[in-house]
């Protein structure tokens, strides 16, 4: 199976501080793969490394092959790569479907023909539409964003990463701030739309964790300390002593 993204040997520092040390991580094209760790581990820093958002002090970062350690958020994103984050990034006095055409606007390559960029296009508005119908909110398409209840304007993050038809998915506690129901509603939805797309997760609730992810890995103190199938990590002795505490499966 190809590799869709690779990290190898990455590390952090701020200032003498050592965030992220020596961090090796595959992800396979396709598969859904969830990060997890305790806080303070270093999860975020490391989504905002390979998101571009920050520069790694050491290693090399890959997407689907290619070098991408030093690239900008919009080139990685041109190539692919999308991120949603822990809060809610949507422009609440836009409509839904305003928020969604901003967001395929973002993603296209080049600035092409007047018509074709303007938020009125044809192309951007089946584009939008279409995304908003995977995400379940084209019954919402033109109320304000800020009037969706939080757990809708979560999806909606999740539709702008997927506006633009990224392959490879990273998602920061996207069921963060959710009742139990709506975490599950939140997690079926990701298991649909990220459907044939390689997804990385940060996520703090275990159920969502092995209900959801292929294969998990557990950061602690900047280190990864095992990688495996939600199974594997479940039972792992060392998982369960840095994080998961012993009562995890009992």
């Amino acid at each position: 199976m190809s590799i869709a993204l690779q990290l190898r040997g990455i590390e952090k520092r701020f200032g003498a501080t050592p965030v992220l040390r020596d961090v090796d991580l595959a992800v396979r094209a396709g598969e859904r793969h969830a990060l997890i760790g305790p806080n303070g581990a270093g999860k975020s820093t490391l989504f905002s490394l390979i998101a571009g958002a920050q520069r790694a002090s050491a290693g090399r970062i890959e997407l689907m092959g290619e070098d991408t350690t030093r690239l900008s958020c919009a080139a990685l994103a041109r190539r692919g790569l999308a991120r949603s984050f822990q809060t809610t990034s949507v422009f609440a006095r836009l409509s839904v479907l305003d928020n969604m055409r901003c967001a395929v606007l973002a993603s296209r390559r080049g600035w092409g023909g007047c018509v074709d960029r303007w938020i009125g296009s044809r192309h951007v508005d089946a584009r939008a539409t279409q995304v908003l119908e995977a995400i379940g909110l084209s019954a919402f398409a033109e109320h304000a964003a800020g009037m969706l209840s939080y757990a809708e304007q979560r999806a909606l993050d999740l539709g702008l990463a997927l506006a633009g038809g990224a392959h490879t998915l990273l998602l920061d506690e996207p069921t963060a701030g959710m009742n139990r129901a709506e975490s599950a509603r939140a997690i079926e939805l990701i298991r649909s739309v990220s459907a044939g797309k390689t997804l990385l997760i940060i996520e703090h609730d275990m159920d969502a964790v092995f209900s959801l992810a292929d294969r998990v890995s557990v950061l602690v103190q900047g280190r990864v300390i095992a990688t495996g199938t939600p199974e594997a990590i479940r039972a792992d002795a060392a998982v369960r002593e840095a994080y998961l505490g012993s009562g995890v499966g009992q």
